[in-house]
């Protein structure tokens, strides 16, 4: 596939105001919030068999309504022409994906550092009151890609390892990762997740300048 092809695939252009995409995103998210809150109160709630049927038929109407007019093919990463871009169906920082949770990215710093919070709750947890480690390697692969493209390049996960160190609790996280070296092609980044009582997940990761984005 040609370099200009990769581009239209990978970032197809909107013919959309910046302002209009800031207004869409913000009742997108709005929509996902509600389902993200609904997915919590989904594995917590105790109310009557009685209620749950009733919620269930509101929410099967619901989504009856909302299938009536529906885009195709997958949302990916667009951008205006502008300088503005949008991943709304990103599995870690969508703003209309209602599994994401959704993850801010900061950075880099001024010493190249990118770093994120988030609080997270029971819909990403393995046993009881833990951070499932799936979750916790979607949320660093996330932050690191992040990391690897420095805010002036596309690049994509090659490997990646994982030392998890302890459990992580549900709650507030906190996020970090930094370049740790570059080698042709290849950029290695070093990223750590952690909770109120320190580091509990370590990665290293290779990211790839992929050839087609390559100068």
């Amino acid at each position: 596939m040609s370099s200009s092809a990769h581009h239209v695939a990978y970032f197809p252009l909107e013919d959309l105001p910046t302002a209009e995409v800031d207004r869409l995103e913000e009742v997108y998210a709005g929509l996902a919030g509600a389902v993200r809150d609904l997915v919590d109160v989904t594995l917590s709630t105790a109310a009557t068999e009685e209620l749950l049927e009733e919620a269930r038929a509101a929410v099967d109407s619901v989504t009856a309504a909302l299938r009536v007019r529906q885009s195709e093919g997958p949302l990916g990463v667009r951008h205006n022409g502008h300088g503005r871009t949008w991943s709304w169906g990103n599995a870690v920082i969508g703003p209309r994906n209602a599994t994401a949770p959704p993850l801010e990215v900061v950075g880099p710093d001024e010493d190249g550092r990118v770093t994120a919070e988030v609080v997270l709750g029971p819909a990403h947890q393995d046993e009881p009151g833990v951070l499932h480690p799936g979750a916790a390697v979607k949320l660093l692969d996330h932050l690191m890609g992040v990391t690897a493209a420095d805010r002036r390049r596309l690049t994509m996960t090659g490997t990646l390892r994982i030392a998890h160190h302890r459990p992580t609790p549900l709650g507030p996280v906190s996020l970090a990762g930094w370049i740790s070296g570059e080698e042709g092609s290849k950029v290695f980044v070093h990223a750590e997740l952690s909770a109120a009582d320190g580091v509990t997940v370590e990665a290293d990761g290779v990211f790839v300048i992929p050839r087609w984005a390559r100068d």
